[in-house]
């Protein structure tokens, strides 16, 4: 079980120990989200979005004219999603199913054919940060075993970071005598704004990917 100390702690031990954090900040605060609300993507954009997740994966090899010519469906499924948070959301078998297509549609964008599991995952959380939660093959094989299909990040995956949060959330309330909107806010307002998946994404990152117990 999470809790809310834990959450705060390995925000700042990330940024401590990793380089590449602080060029999260600057690739999303630089992003123009206009680009992104629209199926004709411009090929600069992809381009600037895949150098930035090779940057995290050094095996991510995108295609960008398969993601280019994809993403009128991708955004399609992007904008029944837009407006969820994961820690509010509703993981009605709709949602899952709408979450399941667009992972395998952005993994099935690799070069040569390949399944692009962890890139998936940080491109859809640089979309909808909000929302999606990231994964690498560590933190998958220690939360939800093999397999790397979108099934598996909609059905098992996000459902359960969502359970993780709100156990963080729920200890904070009951340590500060919150409510559940302010003891979010709190812990947003201790770890520099980040969202609620990004935090749980370094929080996983520290414990799984790096092993900073």
């Amino acid at each position: 079980m999470i809790k809310y100390k834990q959450l705060i702690e390995n925000h700042h031990l990330f940024y401590e120990v990793e380089n590449r954090a602080i060029n999260y900040n600057r690739y999303l605060s630089s992003k123009d989200w206009k680009f992104w609300s629209k199926p004709n993507i411009q090929v600069s954009e992809i381009k600037t979005l895949f150098t930035f997740v090779k940057s995290w994966d050094r095996f991510f090899r995108g295609n960008i004219e398969v993601f280019q010519k994809k993403y009128p469906q991708i955004l399609s499924i992007i904008e029944k999603l837009k407006d969820e948070r994961i820690e509010e959301t509703q993981f009605t078998d709709e949602l899952k199913e709408n979450v399941r297509d667009a992972f395998d549609l952005v993994a099935n964008c690799g070069l040569y054919n390949g399944y692009e599991s962890t890139g998936a995952s940080k491109i859809l959380h640089i979309i909808l940060p909000n929302f999606f939660v990231t994964w690498d093959k560590k933190i998958k094989a220690k939360l939800v075993g093999g397999g790397g299909v979108g099934a598996v990040f909609a059905f098992r995956f996000l459902p359960q970071m969502q359970s993780e949060l709100n156990k963080a959330i729920e200890s904070c309330m009951k340590d500060k005598w919150m409510k559940r909107e302010d003891a979010i806010v709190y812990i947003r307002e201790q770890t520099n704004e980040a969202t609620l998946p990004k935090l749980i994404d370094e929080y996983n990152c520290m414990k799984f990917t790096k092993e900073h117990h």
